[in-house]
């Protein structure tokens, strides 16, 4: 091997590296609503579960924009710009979070929380987006592989996340803030030191071959299908905390009185407060939760590691992965939010995880090869329309519990529309690949799916 050729290499290396550390990045800062939002309920700087359902929809309002404006911006100006902006904007939410549960009483603090959601959906979205297009450009024949690889990452952050917050329990919310801003800190520190690849279109942005990007019939299956799997993932991310620590059949089987719960909430928030940080019986409750919500994580790299070794090594087809994951998702959703049982909540919810775990990555990577020359704006596109599920899946959930079950809510019967939007996906996936088959079989020589297809000139 040549010197330039092993430069080439060790270059490529870094610039993965970046990618993955980028996404485990993303996967803290994806896991930090869920992570926090029962304690900022418990705070008063969420007063009612409709209120984080708005926590949720703003941070959403964000990540949609996020992905719309960085995959045109990556193509005209390059993965690293994206990615520093990215960086940097995580970072300032960061800090304004901290500052405002560390300085700002809880009743003037509301809009302040609502903004620090939209940058923070800014700035972790601009990250994966430009994420996954440096891993498309660097691994381009083997782009499924690889991106459920790089996803991994993203299951080891919401894995951590959980772990950190447990671990510092008694430093402060703040401290979790002012923790994950340094974690940012050093992907932006990262990013500026290599060459990054010349953006696709330093001259113009291509509006012709976005049009290709739209007419095509598998890219919208593809989206629809992945704004159902956003939202389904995002909602048991932000939720299943919450729904452990809240619904009165699981608080009960863990032992503890559900309706004396409910009256220190509706009393007096301090009261609910101390019981979670110093009643034996709330300390092991919360970190129940916690470590449900990591294993979830887990279970999501799991599944991309499985997913990664299936598509590299023994070249399953990609569709049939999706219809598989997207079928082992509803099963678990639906025995998780079917349970009475703590236990039997957690580990549905790992079912699914697994399950979940090859939809994103694939469905992106499918995304890539519709029109090559535009590949970041494809992902990034692909990515924004199944991001906007995030408008409407994870809040419902926050609006249905709050409109049933009142000040206290049910959680239980809001995350119903996680399994509706879950049963959805597997519906949309069923039909793209009987979709697919039917059209390779009218084709005498096999050939891959329609989005490749799309990518020949």
């Amino acid at each position: 091997m040549s010197t330039n050729d092993r430069s080439s290499t060790g270059h490529n290396l870094l610039l993965l590296f970046i990618a993955f550390f980028g996404i485990f990045v993303y996967g803290l800062l994806t896991a930090l609503p869920g992570t926090v939002l029962p304690e900022l309920e418990r705070h008063q700087f969420l007063p009612n579960d409709a209120k984080a359902g708005t926590f949720l929809l703003i941070n959403a309002i964000g990540a949609v924009v996020a992905y719309l404006v960085s995959g045109p911006l990556t193509d005209r100006l390059g993965k690293k710009f994206t990615l520093f902006v990215g960086s940097a904007v995580a970072i300032g939410s960061m800090a304004g979070f901290a500052l405002i549960v560390g300085n700002v009483p809880a009743a003037s603090a509301l809009a302040l929380i609502f903004c620090c959601s939209l940058v923070l959906g800014l700035g972790a979205n601009a990250i994966v987006s430009s994420g996954h297009a440096l891993v498309g450009d660097i691994a381009s024949t083997k782009v499924n592989s690889a991106l459920n690889l790089l996803d991994v990452c993203f299951g080891l952050g919401l894995f951590v996340l959980p772990l950190i917050a447990g671990g510092l329990r008694n430093s402060g919310l703040n401290t979790i803030f002012w923790v994950l801003a340094l974690f940012a800190g050093a992907l932006l520190v990262l990013v500026v030191v290599p060459k990054f690849p010349r953006p696709v279109h330093p001259e113009s942005f291509p509006i012709r071959e976005a049009g290709d990007l739209f007419r095509s019939k598998s890219f919208w299956l593809l989206a629809i299908a992945l704004f159902m799997y956003v939202g389904s993932e995002v909602s048991v991310g932000k939720w299943v905390v919450t729904f452990l620590e809240k619904d009165a059949q699981l608080v009960s089987a863990a032992g503890i009185d559900a309706g004396s719960l409910r009256h220190m909430a509706e009393v007096s928030p301090d009261l609910l407060n101390d019981f979670f940080k110093n009643d034996q019986r709330g300390i092991d409750l919360h970190n129940f939760a916690l470590w449900t919500f990591s294993l979830f994580g887990l279970s999501l790299m799991i599944g991309r590691l499985i997913s990664s070794f299936l598509l590299g090594v023994m070249r399953v087809s990609s569709l049939v992965l999706l219809v598989a994951g997207s079928a082992v998702t509803t099963i678990g959703l639906a025995i998780a939010f079917n349970a009475t049982d703590p236990g039997a909540v957690r580990w549905a919810v790992v079912l699914a995880g697994i399950g979940m775990g090859p939809i994103f990555p694939t469905s992106v990577g499918l995304a890539s090869v519709i029109v090559p020359r535009i590949a970041g704006t494809a992902m990034s596109w692909v990515m924004g329309i199944g991001f906007a599920g995030l408008l409407v899946i994870p809040p419902s959930v926050g609006y249905i519990s709050d409109k049933v079950g009142g000040q206290a809510g049910d959680v239980r019967k809001g995350l119903f529309a996680v399994l509706t939007a879950s049963a959805i996906m597997l519906l949309l996936h069923i039909i793209l690949a009987a979709r697919e088959r039917r059209r390779r079989k009218q084709q005498p020589v096999e050939v891959q799916p329609e989005v490749a297809v799309k990518a020949q000139p």
